[in-house]
């Protein structure tokens, strides 16, 4: 049997990255080392634990029952050190280098990265910002797993019991229009106009069709899109509309060719959540990033932009 106190904790780290990639070459790229080093590491691991640990199933590496166990035994821990030292590092934005790593919604990033991007530009240089886009269904194992540390997005699920949360917004839904069709004129002018909705998953119904249905209503969705930028490929020229949140309005509508109404269908308010992983909560690096995508955010949802 392995005496742990002896181990050194890089491979307990590389053991918990591999159980939840699944992947050497996954676990490599988020280790920020070579896939021979992950594959060495896991043959060390082995031995000194007596276990295979994870074996190859298909494509994939699936984690035997001791290694689930060593997971969960694990990750707190680790999570528990990281937090400390990181804790204990001072930050400074004008000279230090650090890889922030942020998730969040189509409209979210469409919204908020013009202002993110050119604040931590300004004010940490040599900083670098990796963005991955996702929505509720997928941002909170991104969280868990260590791809992002920070998420703001609509989270219809909990977040990781391992996160920190804070609500930013509770935003209203507006609808998009090409400037030169005619403002909507109320619910029936809303439902007898053709719609355009954003639709990762691709389904033709959404949060609208939900309410219109309280109401005894329907409307026809005409198109279904993948992200909220392609709006702005479709609406102008065309008597499509859609429905979208408030705070992205009037970054579509500054770029030109939609103009923004009121919507007439009383839809549950957008709430937006910044949430993050408990082991950077007091890392001085991670908060100062935090502040800064709250105050994007802040701004991107200030209406003073042109309607």
């Amino acid at each position: 049997m392995a005496n742990f106190q002896s181990i050194d904790l890089n491979l307990l780290r590389v053991l918990v990255t591999l159980v939840e990639e699944r992947s050497t070459v996954a676990a490599a790229r988020r280790l920020f080392v070579s896939q021979p080093t992950v594959s060495g590491a896991l043959a060390r691991l082995r031995e000194l634990v007596g276990d295979e640990l994870l074996v190859r199933n298909g494509r994939a590496l699936e984690p035997t029952a001791r290694a689930l166990e060593l997971l969960d035994a694990l990750k707190p821990h680790l999570e528990g050190i990281d937090g400390a030292l990181k804790a204990a590092t001072p930050f400074d934005p004008a000279s230090d280098e650090r890889l922030f790593r942020l998730g969040c919604t189509d409209a979210v990033a469409f919204a908020l990265l013009p202002r993110l991007t050119a604040a931590l530009r300004s004010a940490a240089p040599r900083c670098s910002l990796s963005v991955r886009v996702g929505d509720f269904r997928v941002l909170p194992g991104m969280l868990a797993s260590g791809e992002i540390s920070t998420a703001l997005a609509f989270l219809r699920e909990a977040p990781p019991a391992t996160a920190k949360v804070k609500v930013l917004r509770h935003s209203p839904w507006v609808v998009l229009r090409d400037s030169g069709q005619p403002a909507l004129e109320g619910l029936d002018d809303f439902c007898a106009r053709p719609h355009a909705l954003v639709t990762p998953s691709g389904d033709l119904s959404g949060f609208v069709d939900e309410a219109l249905k309280e109401a005894s209503r329907s409307r026809r969705v005409a198109l279904g899109v993948s992200s909220f930028s392609l709006l702005l490929a479709v609406l102008p020229g065309s008597d499509l509309v859609a429905t979208v949140p408030d705070f992205l309005a009037p970054r579509l509508a500054a770029l030109g060719g939609v103009a923004i109404d009121p919507c007439p269908v009383a839809i549950p308010l957008v709430t937006n959540t910044l949430a993050w992983r408990a082991a950077a909560d007091r890392d001085p690096a991670e908060r100062w990033f935090r502040a800064l995508v709250q105050d994007a955010f802040a701004a991107a949802s200030d209406h003073k932009e042109a309607r």
